[in-house]
């Protein structure tokens, strides 16, 4: 919902997003690897599925308050101060991938060593032919 638009976009609606990670580095592992592709899948897949059903909304919203009381805390996604463009949806997955990276993460055999990669940028397709991207 962006609720500052001049025409449908500040309803309730939907996309069918898609979300590209480009990641680059100087060295392949042992497996020809730059890095296990389910690895970080498992390192990103629930943070990137809480946009799926849910609401993206402004803090600023004035429906915010009624959405909040009528559906479920996950349900809601809140950015503060800010619209949810798609824009900022690939900001906000690019923050918490180059986290990921930058720290590690480990989940039974599938690891990212801290650091052993760059994140590149984050392009979230809204629909199959348009999309925004954010990155170094």
């Amino acid at each position: 919902m962006l609720s500052r638009h001049p025409e449908r976009c500040k309803y309730p609606h939907g996309h069918t997003r898609t979300v590209e990670v480009v990641v680059s580095g100087k060295h392949l592992d042992a497996n020809g690897m730059l890095l296990d592709f389910k690895a970080l899948k498992l390192a990103v897949q629930e943070y990137i599925e809480r946009y799926d059903h849910a609401l993206a909304v402004n803090s600023e919203d004035p429906l915010l308050p009624a959405l909040l009381a009528n559906y479920p805390s996950d349900a809601v996604i809140v950015f503060e101060g800010t619209e949810p463009t798609t824009e900022v949806i690939a900001k906000d997955i690019y923050d918490h991938v180059a986290s990921i990276l930058a720290n590690g993460f480990a989940s039974g055999p599938y690891k990212i060593d801290a650091s052993s990669v760059q994140l590149e940028r984050i392009r979230v397709w809204e629909t199959p032919s348009s999309w925004a991207e954010y990155g170094t």
